[in-house]
């Protein structure tokens, strides 16, 4: 492993239950590609190997402090194991970690009964089923070891998938483009499969993509083709695969490893305890994922750190890719595509063999996603001419600043609110008018409620055909049940900042990517945030009259991947005027400064989300610029965003150094110290990028603040 560098976390694990399969798909990677170690492989994953892989995992686990984990019974076909297994096997891996562990299977649905789905259903295990799509499509290549068609036995067991959706994962289709696009969608949209999935057949330089070497556009072809005829006609289905491509073209993690660069942070187990490597790199050479050791003689930490897997993760990284990648002005959107694609004569220094699909779709998207954003409608209000920012950034000065932009963003969202409950029955779309008739001031606190925002954006988008997602991936549903429980809200409730409220439209959002701290937790750190306001009241009461003015409400939360100790806080304008921090660490209470630091740090965002919604400070661009807070390229309006956050924080930490008390003396001076350093780096990085008028009137005055932080403190 790399001197001084940290191993990789690993949080998922696919385990092997069964070396054979019962059907024989032509581009399968196990049985067709290079590597052919499965012939050699025991059948089944033995109850000792099973035992010695739960043992591991509850060690490691532990020892990485890793809270949450996943956990794939995998194949060959997983259900050749039995169900009875299966279920036994995940109560045995659950009963040994006090880790929260989820637990999944691929299968291809020939054995998946009634019977086991209630098992699985009763034992939290979760199902994902491999069909290519309609009868047409799916037989030319899922056929049985006698070329049969496995079609009606899969599509009867997704019919009895459908009646589980508690855990139906969603589809996996490998890609024909023989097959039509249209064809294909229309076929999973009838089915509403919860989540779909599309492959390229796996393919390399030494083995080129099938049926291409006669049409050298043929997968870009379908796949723009695909693209197109989802975003018009089948935007509720959530795909993966397009949906992984839109957020890496905005900048954010793709979600897949098709596309963006990553880390390593899954191992398989095979069925004889051997460790292995990412699976589908059986396609490139015979012994590609071996890494050494299995469970019965060596612990999952000397996997991480082995190495192999500091091998794989250099090729993950920019300076891993070749130099044709390494140039290319989309390779922080691809990242040189999925690892095994890249392998050739000289190991994997090449582009993926699908680079010219990959440059061809990126464009596409880029392209029309730029359409859409011509296309719609502009702003009903713009920033006032004359808007004073050096008022607006300090609290001191901004308060009449402030006043109006939460007054204008109050009327956009009332506005907003009254489209969206039009959506409901015809008694509660009449009662919203009413109110709207009778007591607008009501509706417009209503309305500017964090959680109603996010509800009401979620009925509009149901109304336009669209399907929001929460940060899992997993689609966001909105009734009129929520309405009652927003009139139930008395004027208390709706004006004070609701502390650690169980909203659910304050949590839906963020699925299970969040962890949201219990009642018991909640009560007994709400004094903190007393504690918090009164640090921050002592300090400068305007910004926490700020405060209170744009935010409704503070979530206690925890992030199930990372250290029990560390510091966790967001914001997200999904749900405006809410601030995300996180009050334990560990076993302990946050201290109150921390916590101050945190809700300054989120209402800054909230802040400045409040002025872009007027005036954007960034010009449209595909930029993507180092930021020295994270370890990701970010956008250049995500830069922005940081620096607004760190000249505040800055005023903040030379408060604590001056006036706090002595056990964060040196804290404070290595906050400053470290603030000043990026701050300085951050600001000359800014200038290079395409600001507004807005970002570049914003930006001087931030420079400015950053000049007189001891003054302004």
């Amino acid at each position: 492993m790399t001197a001084g560098r940290t191993p990789p976390r690993i949080t998922s694990f696919l385990v092997k239950v069964a070396s054979r399969c019962n059907l024989d798909c032509d581009y399968c990677y196990v049985y067709h590609h290079a590597d052919q170690s499965w012939r050699s492989m025991p059948r089944l994953l033995a109850a000792d190997t099973r035992t010695a892989f739960v043992t591991r995992l509850g060690d490691y686990l532990a020892e990485a402090s890793i809270p949450r984990c996943t956990v794939i019974f995998h194949g060959g076909e997983p259900l050749l194991a039995g169900v009875e297994t299966l279920v036994a096997f995940a109560d045995q891996i659950r009963a040994a970690t006090p880790s929260l562990v989820d637990i999944g299977l691929q299968t291809n649905g020939l054995l998946l009964t009634e019977e086991a789905l209630q098992a699985f259903e009763a034992a939290n295990i979760s199902v994902s089923l491999s069909l290519d799509g309609p009868k047409a499509a799916n037989d030319k290549h899922r056929t049985s070891n006698k070329g049969r068609s496995s079609f009606d036995k899969v599509a009867a067991a997704l019919e009895r998938l459908k009646e589980h959706p508690t855990i139906f994962a969603g589809v996996i289709a490998v890609i024909d483009p023989t097959t039509s696009a249209e064809d294909l969608l229309e076929f999973f949209s009838h089915h509403q499969v919860p989540k779909l999935d599309f492959l390229l057949p796996d393919a390399h330089h030494l083995r080129q993509p099938p049926g291409r070497s006669g049409q050298e556009d043929l997968y870009e072809t379908w796949l723009c083709r695909a693209f197109d005829v989802w975003l018009h006609r089948y935007p509720h289905l959530s795909i993966r695969t397009f949906e992984a491509l839109l957020d890496a073209v905005a900048g954010l993690p793709s979600g897949t490893d098709a596309f963006g660069l990553g880390d390593v942070s899954l191992i398989s187990i095979e069925t004889d305890g051997s460790y292995h490597d990412l699976d589908v790199l059986k396609v490139t050479r015979d012994g590609a994922t071996k890494i050494g050791g299995g469970v019965a003689d060596t612990p999952i930490a000397t996997i991480a750190a082995s190495d192999r897997l500091a091998a794989h993760r250099e090729l993950l990284s920019k300076p891993g890719l070749s130099v044709t990648c390494q140039e290319c002005d989309i390779v922080d959107i691809c990242g040189g595509g999925s690892l095994p694609h890249r392998f050739g004569e000289n190991g994997f220094n090449n582009p993926t063999v699908y680079c010219g699909e990959m440059t061809t779709l990126v464009g596409h998207v880029r392209s029309r996603v730029q359409d859409l954003l011509g296309q719609a409608a502009k702003p009903s209000e713009t920033l006032a001419t004359g808007f004073d920012f050096d008022a607006y950034e300090l609290a001191e000065c901004g308060s009449d600043a402030m006043a109006y932009l939460c007054q204008s963003s109050r009327k956009a969202l009332t506005a907003e609110f009254v489209r969206a409950t039009a959506q409901l029955v015809p008694e509660q779309s009449e009662q919203v008018r009413r109110l709207e008739a009778t007591d607008p001031e009501r509706l417009a606190e209503i309305a500017q409620q964090p959680g109603a925002v996010a509800w009401q954006r979620t009925l509009l988008a149901q109304a336009e055909g669209r399907m929001l997602h929460t940060v899992d991936g997993l689609p966001l549903k909105a009734d009129g049940g929520y309405l009652d429980l927003l009139n139930g809200r008395t004027p208390t409730e709706l004006t004070y900042l609701a502390v650690a409220v169980d909203d659910p439209w304050l949590r839906k959002p963020f699925g299970d990517a969040i962890y949201f701290e219990d009642e018991e937790a909640s009560a007994l750190a709400r004094p903190v945030v007393e504690q918090a306001f009164d640090i921050i009241e002592r300090w400068r009461p305007a910004l926490a009259a700020e405060i209170r003015l744009a935010c409704r409400a503070i979530q206690f939360v925890g992030d199930p991947l990372a250290h029990p100790e560390k510091i966790v806080s967001f914001s997200d304008n999904t749900v405006p005027g809410a601030l995300y921090v996180s009050v334990w660490q560990g076993d302990r209470l946050i201290d109150p400064y921390d916590l101050a630091d945190s809700l300054v740090h989120e209402h800054r965002h909230q802040k400045l989300y409040l002025l872009e919604r007027l005036a954007p400070t960034v010009e449209p661009t595909q930029m993507r610029v180092v930021s020295p807070w994270r370890e990701d390229l970010r956008p250049p309006s995500g830069l922005l965003h940081a620096v607004f956050v760190f000249v505040e924080l800055r005023r903040f930490w030379a408060f604590v150094l001056k006036a706090g008390p002595a056990r964060l003396h040196n804290r404070a001076m290595k906050q400053l110290r470290d603030t000043d350093e990026h701050l300085a780096e951050a600001f000359a990085t800014l200038l290079t990028c395409p600001l507004t008028e807005a970002g570049r009137s914003l930006t001087g005055v931030l420079q400015k603040a950053a000049g007189l932080v001891a003054e302004a403190a």
